[in-house]
């Protein structure tokens, strides 16, 4: 009876490491770049929608491609904005990428021809792909109301999680124990 009670452990502890350990980071180095148009101050910024996918997207965000509307900014933040909230979700066709942003601080930069740099780092999801570190750099060009570039790109690749390696750890263990205790047996 426990023989059978720990092959049921066993397989249970192989099925479930089985289904999560599908980690599918966004590729390390894949970029994205959107604009739109905004207003700002020398520390808020406010967007207004829709805003567009431009260039060309690389990388694992090369499932998408340009579009114009297609993408929402959520509504805009400023150094005072708690974190973390969702920044932006571009959805085209089936596929949507949302940046959730993480960063403890924003580093506002005012520049000297009337624009402004925001840079911090997030978690980029995209779809069919695991939730993947990323930095931003948001960037106004010329008077308030007039553009506002938006590029994110991917960091190192995610590591496994500690509870699959565990998993793994239980379950081999426990076909050792199973095996040990056929070997008496016989």
């Amino acid at each position: 009876m426990s023989t059978r009670l720990l092959a049921g452990a066993v397989v249970a502890g192989l099925m479930s490491l089985a289904t999560s350990a599908h980690a599918i980071p966004i590729a390390a180095g894949s970029t994205l770049s959107l604009n739109g148009s905004d207003s700002y101050t020398p520390t808020s910024i406010t967007f207004s929608n829709p805003a567009n996918i431009g260039g060309a997207p690389s990388g694992s965000f090369g499932i998408l491609t340009t579009c114009t509307g297609c993408v929402t900014m959520i509504g805009g933040f400023d150094t005072g904005t708690p974190t973390p909230f969702q920044l932006y979700t571009a959805t085209e066709g089936a596929i949507t990428t949302t940046l959730q942003v993480s960063s403890d601080a924003f580093n506002f930069v005012n520049g000297t021809l009337s624009n402004l740099t925001v840079t911090g780092a997030g978690t980029l999801t995209l779809t069919g792909f695991d939730p993947t570190p990323g930095n931003y750099i948001l960037t106004t060009q010329g008077p308030t109301g007039v553009s506002v570039t938006f590029s994110v790109t991917s960091v190192a690749a995610a590591v496994p999680e500690p509870a699959s390696l565990a998993i793994l750890g239980g379950a081999l263990a426990g076909l050792g124990l199973f095996g040990r205790r056929r070997n008496r047996a016989a």
